[in-house]
């Protein structure tokens, strides 16, 4: 009864998470709008129970049954949300985080006059979530033959000390999951690769894609073809002898035909490995060194 209990748990901790989601009505992206601005409303009006209802309802319940895209602009909306409801129950550390990520993804954004005017002490927090630290750039792990957008921006980097959405998409565009991650939650894993590790976490530095074995392996082939070549001709010199007796000459015959061979088939391989190493050189060997800002960076400009 316990292993049969382990094992279940164990098959739940390495389903993919879309597998464990289940959803007993879709959503839409003007779903979650509405608890937006509902929220913003109950805020205004000094309700907190109906501001917590609608933030509940839209992390819970519309948020990861969302059936299309999340936009830039649903994401910076949802984020404002969290802020409110974070702000409600006095937790200004993320409250800022929340801002921080609104601000990232829409930074012209306004609250209304209503909602947080002029001296409001959320419009403290939003003045100071400008200069929070984004954190550092972590490992994301899309579906296989398949792609993420992060924060509604397609494959960007997520960051460790920002709040983001997630949404995963199949190989035919099928949206597979969204997902809300909070600061120090480990990014989901869409690859079926459970633990994540890459080539590079077990030393594996992609060998068959850099030129320097295949020269190796070319110079060595081809000295060994030189060598059989060499002991063939010495073979064959032999063989040729007059004073070598005919009793002889079978063995030395046969040992000159192969050695020959294997100098041949040692020669064409030292050359293709040879040619494989130039190829991969001009292919893989120049990159560009220029540094590049990730899509989530790149969105602070837009």
């Amino acid at each position: 009864m316990c292993k049969s209990l382990f094992l279940l748990v164990l098959l739940l901790c390495l389903l993919p998470g879309h597998l464990l989601a289940v959803c007993v009505q879709p959503a839409s992206v003007v779903e979650l709008a509405q608890a937006s601005r509902l929220a913003e409303e109950a805020f205004a009006n000094l309700d907190a129970d109906g501001l917590l209802t609608q933030s509940s309802l839209a992390r819970t319940k519309v948020l990861p049954c969302v059936q299309e895209m999340i936009t830039k602009r649903n994401a910076a909306a949802f984020h404002r949300l969290m802020a409110l409801e974070a702000f409600i129950n006095g937790d200004e550390s993320r409250v800022m985080s929340e801002l921080h990520a609104a601000l990232i993804l829409e930074p012209g954004y306004l609250f209304p006059e209503n909602v947080a005017g002029s001296g409001h002490p959320l419009l403290v927090l939003y003045k100071r979530a400008e200069t929070l630290d984004d954190g550092v750039a972590e490992r994301t792990y899309p579906p296989a033959n398949g792609y993420m957008m992060v924060a509604g921006v397609r494959n960007a980097a997520r960051y460790s000390k920002i709040p983001v959405i997630i949404q995963a998409f199949g190989p035919h565009g099928e949206l597979l999951e969204t997902r809300y991650v909070q600061p120090g939650e480990a990014s989901p894993n869409w690859s079926g690769n459970v633990f994540g590790l890459t080539a590079e976490d077990l030393g594996i530095k992609h060998p068959l894609l850099d030129s320097k074995p295949w020269y190796v392996a070319g110079a060595v082939t081809l000295v060994t073809s030189a060598v059989l070549y060499a002991i063939a001709m010495n073979q064959k010199n032999q063989y040729i002898d007059p004073a070598t007796l005919d009793d002889q000459r079978l063995g030395l015959e046969d040992r000159v035909n192969g050695l020959g061979t294997a100098s041949v088939i040692t020669g064409v391989s030292g050359v293709l490995f040879t040619g494989l190493g130039i190829s991969f050189q001009f292919k893989f060997g120049h990159k560009s060194t220029k540094k590049n800002l990730s899509p989530q960076k790149e969105s602070r400009h837009e």
